[in-house]
């Protein structure tokens, strides 16, 4: 018998009508799920071509006689074959189809049909389990309810229940009913039922696959059963689409705080995090930013912004000169092309931070990308896997970088081993400017080394791989609009005046503002300013200009805000602890000295680092380096300050000039002799 099918029989029109096939989908029988025939062994393949064929000519109308010879079945057997097995509805939500024609394939779940007996060998209760149930619908929804039944998220409740609690309750149920008077299942065996219990609620497990994850598992695994696996998001092109996400890093570290006694003392810095940005496409780190806040703010995540579009340059390291590999660094430091080079999408967590309007509309307005939220687009289950590579960047920084070192928190508290990470860190002193070098280190080096996702490229050399065929052109960030990102402007109110004998001024960020252009302006008593702060990291100058447009030049800062770099975070830190009455201030002292002495005050005590004091050393540091053209160490070394001259007016990019009376926190510890 030749068990070939023809094409043409299969898309020739029904012959015969039947009922459920007919007037639905499924009378194509190209539609019909099929089976993979050449899984079959040569037996089972035959019988199943044999019944395909007759399936094949009952529906086309062949007569009984055809049938039987060309396929060795009759019409009856035919039809039982559509009715109770190809038009069946399969668990996939599809039918049957050919896949019903598979010989010694179970179609219905057993059902039992005869009255329980159980042997002296405890046999013979097979479906006993599944009659119960079907005699007492309402105890099957109540034991299905029980199994899946959690308390809500602000209720105390049971939410993983052992087995062994669900057979009591069903035996308890069962008591009520008289089953155990009456000697029935499964009491008249000697496990009373309890592995068919076990085996009912996987089958209830299986067939509500979230609720069982929650309880069996947690809310995370639930996200993680229901998140993508990408294929509906593919990403097809370079630059396409990036992942943004802030992680905490797993490590102690310290700062060294000078005691006006002389000498330093360390200081255990508890949380500090770094926010990446990862091109999707070729796996490469575009920027990074180090956060020293207790929470990633904002801003954090525009610096993180701005950084990925300006050009980056290798740091001079103090721990070593061979740190970096020989191609390490980020895409704007290997070619001029990758600076400012723009992206399409930004896919980011449920992070105000990063969910925010002011980052959507940066996002928007100045790298022409759209933000994907975890409340919009794919990412709708704020889960891991909905940013799959940014979660694999971080697990490689920790497993290859922090969790290596002795200092390390570990990805778990069991993987201290024994160890205390801040003792560590105060014995050896791992200071916060080791770690910035450090992390560097890593991610650039991690831009450099080859990746089995990229055919053993490396992240950057795929990417400039990709960039280098013909067609592919790159948008660019406007560059004044890249600089202008972190921009602070404004609307202030001009007081002073004849009335009040006060030249004209404005009130900005806590600050009051002024310069000599402003107070010959008593025309602008009483009406509103632009104020714009152009200097991230000094808010010790802004700019000013009326609303109609007209430049009133560089405003500076009154007393106590006039001397040493700050930024406007920095300020509104000092303000609110002032506000709290943690410290006084007066206009004779400068601010920023005041709160340096203030923190280094609480060295010896259990108050943690305040990060205004740690962004502070930051700036002061990379003041130090960009002015006085020296180390940090001889910096430190020959506790420097910074400070503004007070006599001429200072231009908006003017650098300030050194002064020698305020002592500097150090950054590093010297090297000993």
């Amino acid at each position: 018998m030749n068990p070939e099918l023809h094409l043409s029989t299969l898309s020739a029109p029904l012959g015969r009508k039947v009922k459920g096939l007919s007037d639905t989908s499924y009378a194509d029988l190209n539609t019909w799920p099929t089976p993979d025939e050449g899984a079959l062994d040569e037996k089972l393949r035959a019988q199943y071509l044999d019944r395909k064929k007759g399936v094949t000519m009952y529906l086309s109308g062949c007569a009984q006689s055809e049938i039987q010879k060309a396929s060795g079945i009759g019409l009856k057997q035919a039809q039982r074959l559509i009715k109770e097995r190809c038009i069946q509805t399969h668990p996939d939500g599809l039918i049957y189809g050919w896949r019903g024609l598979i010989p010694n394939l179970h179609i219905r779940p057993y059902r039992r049909t005869k009255p329980v007996k159980v042997d002296p060998y405890g046999h013979g209760a097979a479906g006993a389990m599944q009659t119960l149930l079907a005699l007492h619908p309402d105890l099957c929804a109540r034991l299905e309810k029980h199994i899946l039944d959690l308390p809500k998220p602000d209720q105390l409740g049971q939410i993983k229940k052992p087995r062994m609690l669900v057979w009591k309750w069903f035996i308890n149920e069962l008591r009520k009913l008289g089953y155990e008077q009456r000697g029935l299942w499964p009491f008249n065996t000697k496990s009373n039922g309890y592995y068919s219990v076990c085996r009912h609620i996987d089958q209830v497990f299986a067939a509500n696959p979230k609720k069982a994850t929650r309880i069996l598992g947690s809310p995370g695994l639930e996200k993680k059963l229901i998140s993508g696996d990408g294929v509906d998001r593919p990403v097809d092109r370079v630059f396409q689409r990036v992942e943004m996400d802030a992680h905490k890093l797993d490590g102690r570290f310290c700062v060294m705080m000078p005691q006006v006694t002389g000498g330093y003392v360390p200081k255990i810095i508890h949380r500090i995090w770094v926010v990446v940005i990862l091109e999707v496409y070729s796996r490469a780190v575009l920027g990074y930013y180090l956060s020293l806040g207790r929470e990633v703010s904002k801003d954090d995540v525009m610096r993180t912004i701005k950084m990925a579009l300006t050009k980056w340059h290798r740091r001079n390291l103090s721990f070593s000169d061979l740190a970096f590999s020989g191609e390490a660094g980020l895409p704007s430091g290997i070619s001029d092309k990758f600076v400012g080079a723009c992206w399409d999408e930004t896919s980011v967590d449920g992070a105000l931070a990063e969910c925010c309007k002011t980052i959507e509309t940066i996002l928007n307005d100045v790298v022409g990308s759209k933000l994907i939220t975890p409340y919009g687009g794919f990412s709708s289950r704020r889960s891991k896997d909905d940013r799959p590579f940014i979660e694999s960047f971080f697990r490689t920084l920790g497993s290859n970088g922090f969790q290596r070192l002795s200092n390390t928190t570990g990805a778990n508290p069991s993987e201290k081993q024994g160890r205390d990470p801040e003792k560590v860190a105060v014995t050896s002193q791992f200071q916060l400017e080791y770690l910035e070098e450090l992390l560097d280190v890593l991610i650039t080096n991690y831009n450099a080394t080859p990746h089995s996702g990229l055919g053993y490229r490396s992240p950057l050399q795929y990417l400039q791989f990709i960039c280098a065929r013909p067609g592919e052109a790159l948008r660019q960030a406007d560059p004044n609009s890249v600089q202008g990102m972190l921009n602070y402007r404004k609307k202030c109110w001009v007081l002073g005046g004849i009335k009040s004998g006060r030249k004209p001024y404005v009130n900005f960020e806590g600050a009051r503002y002024t310069n000599e252009i402003l107070g010959q302006r008593f025309d602008l008593v009483g009406h509103y300013i632009w104020v714009v702060n152009h200097l991230e990291d000094d808010a010790r100058v802004a700019q000013a200009s009326t609303l109609d447009g007209m430049q009133l030049g560089v405003l500076r800062a009154a007393p106590p805000w006039h001397k040493l770099p700050h930024s406007l975070r920095v300020r509104s830190a000092i303000n609110a602890a002032v506000r709290r009455r943690m410290f006084t201030l007066a206009n004779t002292v400068d601010a920023i000295g005041a709160f340096l002495e203030f923190q280094e005050a609480q060295a010896d005590k259990k108050l943690p680092v305040h990060p205004a004091y740690l962004e502070l050393r930051r700036i002061l540091e990379q003041q130090a380096q960009l002015n006085v053209g020296e180390s940090v160490l001889e910096t430190a070394l020959n506790k420097t300050s910074l400070g503004l001259p007070e006599d001429p007016s200072p231009q908006p990019n003017a650098a300030p000039t050194v002064r020698q009376d305020t002592n500097l926190p150090t950054p590093r510890m010297a090297a000993s002799d």
